[in-house]
Formats: C-alpha cells, sequence, structure tokens
C-alpha cells in the first residue's frame, strides 16, 4: 500500500499554495479525527467507551457557543429518552449510547445558516429541507470522532418515521433502531411542550393526543404507552442522576465547556462548511494518512450504494468505490485520480463513471483534494463527488444551495465571488442602459483589527465581524448589497448613487460602526475607515475597486475613523466642498445650544444639578468642574425616537462658566452668578428637525428651571 505521507512534493514548490480555504476546512476536521484516535473512548471515565470525554466536551462547547436553547433542548430529551428507555427495562451500557445519542442528535445545527436556525417563525418547506441536512452533518462530525456505531446508528435513524423512510429511502419499520424510536418520541415531545417564536408551547394531554395520531407510522406506539406510563406514576426518571454524576454537565463541566470558546468558534467553521458540502454536492468522503476512510457521508452512500459502516476503518481500494474508463472497465489503482492528486500535490478534478454496488454504471464528477498541513506533509485526502447524469433535478432546491454558494459563512453577508459577480453585472447595466446610471461602491475596514485578534483572540475578532456585518446590513437601504470582501474589509454597492450621496451614506454608517458597542471589547471602540469611489465610463470590475481601495488607503493614511472618496480631481474636490457645507447645515439643525445666568455661587451648582438629575432620572455620563454631560430619556428596542419625551433621548453637555459679582442695584441686592452654556443633541434616530427643536427647547426650559435665572440667552 502507499503511504501518503510518503509522496514526495513537487520540486521548487511550496505546498502551501495548493491549499484551498476547502481543504483547510477538511483537514482540521481530519486533525480531529487524529485526535480522538490519539485519544481512543475508554472505560475510565463516566462516558464509558462509547465517546472520549474530550470530544463529548469539545462537541458540547460548540453546541453551546452556537445556540444555548439547543444544548438545553438536548438535556431535556435525554432525560426524557433515558426515563423511558428505563421503563422498558435498558440498563448499564444501552442506557450510556442512548444519552451520547440524545445529547449528540441536534448537534448539525451548527452548520445551519443563522437565516435558518434562528428565523422568527415557520420554516418554508425549502427551508426545512435545508434544516434537515443538520442530521448528515451530525453523521459527518461523529463519524470523525469514532464515537460507537451505536451513537451513530441511533442519530442516523432518529428523524426516520416508524413504518416508513424519513430522510432516507433505504430503510422502513422494523429496521429502525430501538433507541432511534425511543429519541424520535423525546424529541417530538419536548419541542411540542417547549414555546418556539412561531407557536405556545403545548400542554401534557395534547402533546400525547399528537403522540398518539402518530403511533405506528411516524411513531413507535409501544414507546408512547412507555412514556405515557413513566408520566402517569410520576417518577422521576433515571437520567435525573447524571446532573451529579453523569453526562449531563454539571457546575463544574459547565464553566469547562461555556470556557472553551476559541476551539468552539474553529469547530463552528467546520460544521459551516459541511453544511454547504452537503447542500452543493452528491457526496464525499474522507481518508487519513494511512488510506483509511474516517468519513463516508449519507450522500456518497445514495449516490454509490455503500453502507457506512462497510467503508469506515476500511483501507482505500477501486475494487470497493469501482472508478471506470470510459469503457466500463475497472481503473487500476494507480490510474485513479487519488494517485494523481498524491502525485502532484494538488487538487485534481476528473469526470468518469464508478460502478454503483448495484451493478449500475454512475457519471461524476469528482474532486480529488490532498490535505496538507502547513509544514508540507499530507495528511490525507478527500474526494468530492457531484452526479454529472442527473437529469433535470430539484430545481427550488437548486436554487437555495446556489444562493448557499454565494454567502460568506462567518457573516452570512455576500462573499467576495458574489460581490464581484454582481458587481460586474451592476456595470453592464450602468453602460449598456438608454441613460449611463451612476452607482457607488463603500469599501469599508475595520480600524486596527489585527490588535483586536492578538488582545481578544481570533473567537472575538469573529464575534466583532458578524456584529459588524449585521450593522451594516441594517443601515443600509434595500436594494444595496453588503459582502464581505476578505479578513476585515467589507464592501457595500449603492445602486443609483452619486459620489455626493455616496459619501453622505458613507459617513452615516462610519458614525454608526463608531457607536457599535461589543461587550467583549471591553469598552474598547470600534471604528472604521471608508474608501469611495463611483463608475466612470470604460470601467471594470477591477478599475472600479482600485479607486474605492485607494480611497480606503488615504482614509486610512488620514488617521483612520474617516471617509474618503476618488474620483477625478474636480469631482472629489467638489463632493468634499459641498458635504462639508451640507454637514454643517445638518448639524446645526439637530443641535440646540442656549445661555442663561444662575444667580448662584459656582460651589453651589452641583446640588442643584444633582437635584434634575434625581427628578427627572437622567444619567451622568462625565463630570469635571468645569463641564457636565448627562443623558435624559432612554432608548427603545429600536435605536429611532419613540413617540412621547420618555422615548425621545437627548444629551445634556452644561459648560460652567466664571463666576462673577453682581452689583447691587435699587431692585436687588448684591449676587454672585454663573454663567451657563447648554448644548442639547438627539440620541438615536430622528428625521425631524421640528420634533428635536421643541424636546430640546422644553429640556431646556426645565434645566434653567432649576437654577434662579435672570437673563436668558438661548435662541
Amino acid at each position: 500500500m502507499m503511504n501518503v505521507t510518503e509522496v514526495p512534493a513537487p520540486s521548487n514548490s511550496n505546498s502551501q499554495q495548493y491549499l484551498t480555504d476547502s481543504s483547510q476546512v477538511l483537514l482540521g476536521l481530519l486533525t480531529l479525527s487524529d485526535n480522538c484516535v490519539a485519544h481512543p473512548r475508554t472505560t475510565d471515565d463516566d462516558t464509558g467507551d462509547v465517546i472520549a470525554r474530550p470530544a463529548l466536551t469539545s462537541l458540547l462547547s460548540a453546541l453551546h457557543y452556537r445556540d444555548v436553547a439547543t444544548v438545553e433542548h438536548a438535556r431535556r430529551v435525554a432525560m426524557l429518552a433515558l426515563g423511558m428507555a428505563s421503563q422498558i427495562g435498558w440498563e448499564d451500557r444501552e442506557l450510556k449510547v442512548l444519552e451520547v445519542a440524545a445529547l449528540l442528535h441536534d448537534i448539525g445545527k451548527i452548520g445551519v445558516p443563522d437565516s435558518i436556525l434562528f428565523k422568527p417563525s415557520s420554516l418554508s418547506p425549502e427551508e426545512a429541507e435545508l434544516m434537515s441536512l443538520h442530521y448528515y452533518i451530525a453523521n459527518d462530525v461523529l463519524q470523525a470522532y469514532h464515537v460507537d456505531p451505536e451513537v451513530l446508528e441511533i442519530v442516523s435513524q432518529c428523524h426516520e418515521h416508524y413504518d416508513r423512510v424519513g430522510y432516507d429511502s433505504q430503510r422502513v419499520g422494523s429496521d429502525v433502531h430501538m433507541g432511534a424510536r425511543i429519541l424520535a418520541v423525546a424529541d417530538a415531545y419536548d419541542s411540542l411542550a417547549t414555546e418556539q417564536v412561531y407557536r405556545k408551547a403545548k400542554p401534557h394531554d395534547e402533546i400525547m393526543q399528537i403522540l398518539m395520531l402518530g403511533a405506528g407510522t411516524q411513531f413507535d406506539g409501544n414507546i408512547i404507552c412507555s412514556l405515557s406510563r413513566w408520566v402517569e406514576d410520576g417518577r422521576v426518571p433515571t437520567g435525573m442522576h447524571l446532573n451529579s454524576k453523569g453526562l449531563l454537565p454539571s457546575e463544574v463541566s459547565e464553566r469547562e465547556f461555556r470556557g472553551d470558546s476559541e476551539n468552539a468558534g474553529a469547530l463552528c467553521h467546520i460544521f459551516a462548511y459541511l453544511h454547504l458540502l452537503e447542500n452543493l454536492y452528491d457526496g464525499f468522503y474522507l481518508m487519513n494518512s494511512d488510506q483509511r476512510f474516517v468519513v463516508w457521508n449519507r450522500r456518497a452512500e445514495d449516490l454509490l450504494g455503500h453502507r457506512p459502516h462497510h467503508m469506515l476503518n476500511n483501507v482505500w481500494s477501486n475494487k470497493t468505490l469501482g472508478y471506470c474508463n470510459e469503457k466500463g472497465k475497472p481503473l487500476a489503482d494507480k490510474k485513479c485520480p487519488l494517485f494523481q492528486a498524491l502525485a502532484e500535490r494538488k487538487p485534481v478534478t476528473t469526470t468518469l463513471p464508478v460502478r454503483h454496488r448495484s451493478g449500475e454504471l454512475v457519471e461524476v464528477e469528482v474532486q480529488t483534494v490532498p490535505l496538507i498541513d502547513s509544514e508540507g506533509i499530507l495528511k490525507g485526502v478527500a474526494e468530492i463527488f457531484r452526479n454529472t447524469s442527473r437529469q433535470g433535478g430539484k430545481t427550488q432546491q437548486y436554487r437555495e444551495l446556489k444562493e448557499a454558494a454565494s454567502r460568506d459563512s462567518l457573516t452570512q453577508t455576500a462573499n467576495r465571488g458574489e460581490m464581484e459577480r454582481q458587481l460586474e453585472q451592476t456595470l453592464a447595466e450602468a453602460t449598456n442602459g438608454q441613460t449611463a446610471e451612476t452607482f457607488c461602491v463603500i469599501f469599508i475596514d475595520a480600524d486596527h483589527f489585527k490588535s483586536i485578534n492578538d488582545d481578544f483572540g481570533h473567537t472575538v475578532g469573529d464575534d466583532v465581524l458578524v456584529e459588524l456585518a449585521k450593522l451594516l446590513q441594517n443601515e443600509t437601504y434595500s436594494g444595496e448589497l453588503v459582502a464581505r470582501y476578505g479578513g476585515e474589509e467589507f464592501v457595500v454597492i449603492c445602486p443609483a448613487t452619486d459620489l455626493d450621496q455616496g459619501y453622505k451614506r458613507a459617513e452615516r454608517l462610519r458614525i454608526a460602526v463608531s457607536k457599535l458597542k461589543i461587550a467583549d471589547l471591553k469598552g474598547r471602540k470600534l471604528t472604521a475607515s471608508l474608501g469611495i469611489a463611483v463608475n466612470e465610463p470604460g470601467d471594470t470590475v477591477t478599475d472600479l475597486l482600485s479607486r474605492a481601495d485607494k480611497a480606503l488607503y488615504e482614509a486610512k493614511g488620514a488617521g483612520r475613523n474617516t471617509t474618503r472618496a476618488y474620483a477625478n480631481k474636480e469631482l472629489d474636490i467638489q463632493c468634499q466642498l459641498e458635504n462639508a457645507q451640507k454637514e454643517a447645515k445638518e448639524a446645526e439643525a439637530f443641535m440646540y445650544k442656549g445661555t442663561f445666568h444662575a444667580v448662584i455661587a459656582s460651589d453651589m451648582l452641583v446640588y442643584k444639578l444633582a437635584g434634575f438629575v434625581d427628578d427627572y432620572q437622567s444619567k451622568i455620563l462625565e463630570v469635571t468642574p468645569e463641564r457636565v454631560v448627562m443623558r435624559l430619556g432612554n432608548r427603545g428596542v429600536i435605536p429611532g425616537w419613540g413617540n412621547h419625551d420618555g422615548r425621545r433621548p437627548v444629551t445634556i453637555e452644561v459648560v460652567i462658566g466664571k463666576e462673577e459679582v453682581q452689583e447691587p442695584g435699587k431692585t436687588r441686592a448684591r449676587a454672585k452668578r454663573v454663567e451657563i452654556l447648554v448644548t442639547i443633541s438627539p440620541v438615536g434616530w430622528i428625521r425631524k428637525k421640528d420634533v428635536f427643536q421643541h424636546r430640546a427647547a422644553g429640556v431646556f426650559k426645565d434645566l434653567k428651571s432649576y437654577f434662579i435665572a435672570d437673563m436668558d440667552l438661548s435662541p
């Protein structure tokens, strides 16, 4: 047998150049698999020989990092499943296998996109189909983690109907594992008993009626009866003791997997990629350096007919895979795509017939990807299949898959490829239209992002990018495209927007970023630099992006947290002048300034201000001997102003002038007075200037009433 680690690297080449994003993710999964082999299952800990304890902790940590609600659901399902299993006489290792399967049955949801996993309503049929892929992802990962085969069987079958197939077209009724039948009932019961965003929780009696309607078809009637007896008896399920010594996290293990956020973030990337892989292709397998299969996914089973338990841990052989030449004759091992990829140490794509286990020939496209580590050593190989002989296809599904392929897996914005495709299309439309339409491209770069990664770790860095992406999507208009260009850089395409409008829009984005608060940054302020360019005659995608990038470079050179536009010099200067004038005018409209003299000693001012703060429940933001800044009013869930003063927050700046003595007059005695300068500005979004001015005038009047004022110089 040829060992992949013995394949020489091409001369004068750097193996890293062959690594693609997908190969790095698959290499990460293979590394996790190798680690599980290095730390195998044992009977020494509470997981028995079902799964290695570090592997279980790692997976639960990633699930907790992704969605706490799913972790809590898994706990409740495990408790229910163990209670029912105990009712029918299960003991010891059977219960341990079932518990692990219950805790991990939804682990594949880590890879489901946010738009589906956290959708605040019921899923459409197409979304439900994409959601169902989490079962396949779970199997991929659990295979790589070398969990007990019985756990794999339970997890892979728990979604199937009792008397007919669910997502699997090869298994029926009595072939479904008893543990999968138990888990299916427990999962359905907890889902119905838990309040969802699209429906209220159902009471026990109604849930039992729903389950019984599915008895004999979707569910095993005997399992439902055991659940009913267990609940009616009012006995505590056997699984409850696991809070103290079993697999359900105790206080110590809870802290343990909560704290493993760095590895959890890396695992989430792997799961997200597996979701795309399950969407876009018709099967794949993963092989280690000993040429043994460590992952054989369900779609590969459907495509080629080989069940996972026939493939896993077995040595690669074309006698099993069945690659053929154009005449349908089996290829010799060394003529298969695998050995070509190993010899060249780079991905190889080949179209050839493969013989299904049933004997039928299937035309497939095979992508063979060597998995190379940072030291240039081949650790394994992945082969990814696409069925080219399929006619037609699921048009709706493939529309969904196309959408998934166009998105950045971390931020769920458009990815660079999709951005460039749409930019090219927009350029063509602007050029070929009867009237040339101007549109704008905005480059956005998070300032000093490397220091965030260095100081807080890459997991926090990823969180910052996700929050930044959400803000950009919330702040942009319908019809505009937000895309992640790479690293900490984003691009916004604004149709029907000239340079003047684009500059104004970019400034609004910059200010919004500067106000973004991210708890993990521990008070550090996030800012961004922005560069703008508009399309010009004869532009290519490269030309337009290059100008926007140059503008971004100028913004960084100007000290960051600023916006620069790049066009021809005359337009650029004109744009800056006009924008400066407009900004000054708009700033004046949303700022209220007033002055009055308080007939009071300066050392008494603080007591007067304290009375105002207490009575109006204001919040002090800054205090110095000469200046006090406070906030009055509360922000709602939506950052815009509400319909009453309590939801119309403002910032009040009070500047205390010098104290002077007022000489006595005919009607007044000698007194001290202090000049008070007040500036009021809005907090949050507000469009109507008159609404702000009315609110600010009222606040100024209320503030002034707390002092003995003899002169009003307010507007």
